[in-house]
């Protein structure tokens, strides 16, 4: 078996005490930095002319319980002047930052490009570079059920550390930049050396359409989607193109279709502008795919079968189905305008979370696509959408206020993927800041950001090549496995996790460690330190709106 690499980076207190954004903060919002145990005041410190520029004071330290430490936060909100900086309290100064008014525009694209950097078949060095790899996966897959039948399901991107590809997942992370796309265009103007599309289509959506082809090849001829494509035990540690084992196709789910018949309605209507066939397409499978749930009213959750002891790796099973099935009516009215479409959403709403943005809860699509579609709303359900939203921006404010690094995460939310909660919370205010205009959400939701980047318990960015500390250890086959020194750049990792749920992670994180520590930068440790194309997505929603945000 192979081993995964170990990088080590020399860094100054690599645990921060002065914990902030490593990536910089936006010229006109709020800027916070976190210290850690003592200190009555603190100064900005020009790096370059080793000018103070701002002295501040330090409110009395609180104890925060996500981390079990003293902290203290120096908001230095009305320091506005660009550059780049240092924060200094005492003898002990914190990493470089910029201010700027846009300081993440590098880090999105960077973002986006990992998407392609992590494509399912042959990535071309000409826009890889040395992260190039030969083409892989591309032997059909058997059906689970019947192994005589065999279909060509190559494509997309690799879900996560692994091989796999997930349907619910992929229509998560589709639900998160499509949207990206349509509410912030003005945020992917740049060019970032990704494969183009027709028109001058924007590089979000030439990748997007890589994930989209891959859907429709997992449409049955029948309108039911396959739940996904995998190994039936955990990929090797090998590179992509080494990968040889045998692939199959799990069942068609309804939890799937009715996935895929939401981005397919989505996506539609996107791309239109750029390639009307390709629109069409999209259209008419999404429409079979409802014909498909139409006739089975029965819902039934997706479970790996028996036989299958690892399910490599997660078979995304889901008991709820009403968010699934709000989010495909909440598009197909949108897209078509039918009744029957609108008697679904007013059927729903009611039971149906609808500020949910992951795969368990994907309400939070059909509540932006509700709102936003130019079709006749009833009073009633637009109602309900806004109050939730209030509700759970008030809560998620709460949270953040009362914790010492800003996190909208309570204590015991610290599991699998809680980088990926952090950033679809971010989400949630976003939207809220959208529809309620209540400035405070979007600062709110700001502090997500900054946690992700560094100002976190564990002073590390959570972003393989950005950042004066990133990951550097992912857990990535690709990137442990090629010949170039550092991972493979622009991949949020999942985060802490308290339930340490890999055997690295129980022999190396001790017992009642605080959950926002429970993490290792280790290959090994896949329950906090893995890749995930959800987490990447949901990074580029959060930050299109701040790179499309006015002064």
């Amino acid at each position: 078996m192979g081993q995964f690499k170990i990088i080590e980076k020399e860094v100054s207190d690599v645990k921060g005490k002065i914990h902030i954004d490593q990536l910089g903060y936006i010229t006109h919002m709020p800027k916070k930095a976190v210290c850690v145990g003592t200190g009555s005041s603190f100064e900005i410190v020009d790096i370059h002319s080793d000018k103070i520029m701002y002295a501040g004071v330090l409110p009395p330290f609180k104890f925060d319980e996500a981390s079990g430490e003293n902290v203290s936060a120096a908001d230095f909100s009305s320091f506005n002047l660009p550059g780049e900086y240092c924060i200094k309290i005492g003898r002990k100064r914190s990493d470089t930052f910029t201010i700027s008014d846009k300081p993440y525009t590098k880090f999105k694209n960077t973002v986006l490009k990992a998407l392609y950097l992590n494509r399912c078949g042959a990535t071309d060095s000409d826009y890889a570079g040395d992260y190039a790899h030969e083409k892989c996966h591309s032997a059909e897959a058997m059906l689970f059920e019947n192994n005589d039948i065999k279909l060509d399901v190559s494509g997309g991107w690799h879900d996560s550390g692994s091989y796999g590809k997930y349907t619910v997942t992929a229509c998560t992370a589709l639900g998160h930049m499509l949207y990206a796309y349509k509410l912030f265009p003005e945020a992917f103007k740049e060019k970032n050396n990704i494969p183009q599309g027709l028109k001058d289509m924007p590089d979000i959506l030439c990748e997007c359409r890589t994930e989209l082809e891959w859907l429709l090849k997992m449409q049955d001829r029948d309108g039911g989607v396959y739940h996904k494509v995998c190994t039936l035990k955990p990929s090797g540690l090998v590179l992509p193109d080494e990968d040889k084992e045998q692939m199959y196709i799990f069942p068609c789910s309804h939890q799937a279709t009715a996935n895929f018949i939401a981005v397919a309605a989505l996506a539609s209507g996107i791309y239109s502008e750029f390639d009307s066939d390709f629109a069409d397409l999209l259209e008419s499978a999404a429409f079979n795919g409802w014909i498909w749930l139409s006739n089975r009213p029965e819902y039934k959750p997706f479970f790996n079968p028996p036989a299958v002891k690892y399910s490599t790796v997660g078979d995304y099973s889901d008991e709820n189905f009403g968010d699934d099935l709000f989010w495909a009516a909440c598009e197909l009215y949108s897209m078509t305008g039918e009744d029957i479409f609108r008697k679904k959403i007013f059927e729903l709403y009611r039971s149906v979370g609808v500020t949910g943005f992951v795969p368990a809860n994907v309400g939070g699509f059909g509540a932006l696509a509700y709102i936003l579609c130019s079709r006749p709303k009833d009073v009633e359900v637009e109602r309900s959408i806004r109050l939730q939203y209030r509700i759970e921006a008030d809560n998620l404010t709460s949270i953040s206020e009362k914790s010492g690094y800003g996190t909208a995460l309570k204590y015991d939310e610290y599991g699998m993927g809680s980088n990926i909660t952090v950033l679809t919370k971010a989400m949630v205010l976003i939207y809220a800041y959208i529809l309620l205009k209540c400035e405070n959400y979007r600062n709110i939701a700001e502090e997500q950001l900054d946690y992700i980047l560094g100002k976190n318990p564990m002073g590390v960015c959570y972003v393989t090549g950005m950042g004066a500390v990133p990951v550097q250890n992912p857990h990535h086959r690709q990137s442990a496995f090629d010949e170039v020194d550092q991972p493979v750049p622009g991949m949020v990792m999942t985060g802490p996790n308290s339930n340490r749920s890999d055997d690295y992670a129980r022999w190396n994180i001790p017992n009642n460690t605080p959950p926002a520590k429970c993490y290792c930068d280790a290959g090994f440790c896949y329950s906090t330190n893995e890749a995930a194309i959800n987490a990447n997505s949901a990074a580029l929603f959060v930050t299109a709106f701040f790179e499309a945000l006015e002064d």
